[in-house]
């Protein structure tokens, strides 16, 4: 199968024009980046939606052994569980500044019993023992009128998305490091195919050499060559099964088992998977919104801006009530008696005035932080539209080299078989054929690396485009 050379360029230059917006709305602002600006405020841009989840970008090689791995490794892989309890632990914190929303309450309960000194005021006064029992319950509470409290909760649960989008991203990059290192285990044993295969062939030249010279046709020169022929291929062969051996344990490591674990299909044989695979890559909004660090350094800009919004709320006075009631009594059968109850009620309204300048300080780290996630985001976003044009472009030119190599596989196999021939007729050296099938073996090689990189490519676009497109 051919793809002509037009259908493969995609458009991605429409990235500089459309890319994701980002509303801060604790800043009551709004941000908008265009390649070759700077982000600056602009009222009339609505926020985002949340990004799409990963997508099974995978399936599009139709290898079940290879969705069998990602499925295993999702469920599996430590750096994903990881990720996950930090969701859990995001959302707890969001539930810990959501409590600040209610009152506190405790009670106590106690005995206690002090002496006072009869001698303070005069030398002749005598000591007195005082001794009760007391209990009761406190109530304190800070009233959200001022909204620094939903400043904090807004915080926490923009600090939740950033996981989420984190999670994802390693998710993004489980997966493809799963598919890019299965495809490795094909190349490499597609590699150890070949290298066997010329290896036999090597051989029977090699007994042909043999012969030839045990009959004085040839010389020993002959044999010498044929023989550092045949060795120079079977030499290759160990590394290529070191590199096999080292993409299980890798697959082992990615999917959170250990080598005793993998399937058994693993270690079946199994071509390669078409690396022909072309397809939309939708609207450059869509594309960019989808990529889970583009996620999360948006949503990290919402975090920033709360931040910012609690540091300025600093500012405001908070108003707060404590308040107690219970019961105080010499003896412990009074405690519930009319005269032995006690209560107080205490609301507060607190401002700091002057605090030397702290507060001014403050403010001013959060802003600069706001502004150092919007650089990020910028980043970002430049990052991931260089990656998807790095992937294109080289999906493109591999699939071009493919195309070509397999053309010079076909002359080099012809040419081993005309030289061999040429050679039985005494027609030719056999340095001719030593040459040829040195040719055959290393473009052969070229050709299996060549899909396995249009593999891993593809794999890098998806990757690039934040699961699929």
């Amino acid at each position: 199968m051919t793809i002509k050379s037009s259908l493969l360029p995609i458009a991605v230059a429409a990235f500089a024009s459309a890319l994701p917006q980002v509303a801060v709305a604790d800043d009551h602002a709004y941000l908008r980046h265009d390649l070759g600006t700077r982000w600056e405020a602009d009222t009339s841009v609505t926020a985002i939606t949340t990004a799409e989840p990963v997508q099974a970008w995978w399936r599009t090689f139709e290898d079940p052994l290879l969705d069998s791995l990602i499925t295993i490794g999702e469920a599996n892989n430590y750096d994903v569980s990881m990720a996950a309890r930090r969701i859990d632990m995001a959302r707890a914190a969001v539930r810990q500044a959501q409590s600040a929303y209610y009152p506190q309450i405790g009670i106590d309960a106690g005995w206690t019993r002090e002496r006072t000194s009869g001698r303070t005021a005069s030398r002749s006064g005598s000591a007195s023992t005082l001794s009760w029992f007391s209990g009761g319950a406190t109530m304190s509470w800070e009233i959200d009128v001022f909204g620094k409290i939903h400043a904090q909760a807004s915080k926490a649960k923009s600090a939740v998305k950033v996981s989420a989008a984190e999670y994802n991203g390693a998710i993004l990059a489980l997966d493809a490091e799963i598919a890019t290192t299965y495809i490795g285990l094909l190349v490499n044993r597609a590699q150890l195919d070949v290298a066997t295969e010329h290896s036999a062939n090597q051989k029977h030249i090699l007994d042909i050499t043999e012969t030839r010279y045990r009959t004085g046709l040839v010389s020993k020169l002959d044999v010498a060559q044929a023989n550092t022929l045949y060795y120079s291929t079977i030499a290759q062969i160990p590394l290529l099964e070191a590199s096999i051996e080292a993409d299980y344990n890798s697959l082992a490591v990615l999917l959170g088992v250990t080598r005793e674990e993998l399937p058994p299909s693993i270690y079946e044989a199994r071509a390669l998977p078409s690396h022909y695979q072309l397809a939309g890559l939708g609207t450059p909004l869509d594309v960019l919104r989808r990529r889970p660090d583009v996620v999360a350094a948006e949503k990290s800009i919402d975090v920033a801006a709360a931040e910012l919004g609690i540091a300025k709320k600093d500012y405001l006075p908070s108003l707060s009530i404590s308040a107690n009631v219970g019961t105080q009594a010499h003896a412990f059968g009074d405690l519930f008696t009319g005269p032995s109850f006690t209560y107080s009620v205490a609301p507060t309204l607190s401002w700091t005035l002057f605090d030397g300048f702290a507060r001014r300080a403050a403010t001013a780290s959060a802003r600069e932080n706001m502004q150092i996630e919007i650089e990020n985001y910028n980043l970002t976003v430049l990052t991931a539209i260089e990656e998807v044009r790095n992937a294109l472009a080289r999906y493109s030119a591999t699939l071009k080299y493919i195309e070509r190599t397999a053309k010079v596989v076909e002359s080099s196999e012809e040419a081993v078989n005309l030289s061999l021939d040429q050679y039985k007729q005494g027609l030719s050296d056999f340095y001719n054929v030593v040459e040829a099938q040195l040719n055959y073996l290393t473009y052969q090689n070229s050709l299996v690396a060549a899909r396995g990189e249009a593999l891993t490519s593809l794999i890098d676009l998806y990757k690039a485009l934040g699961g699929g497109f």
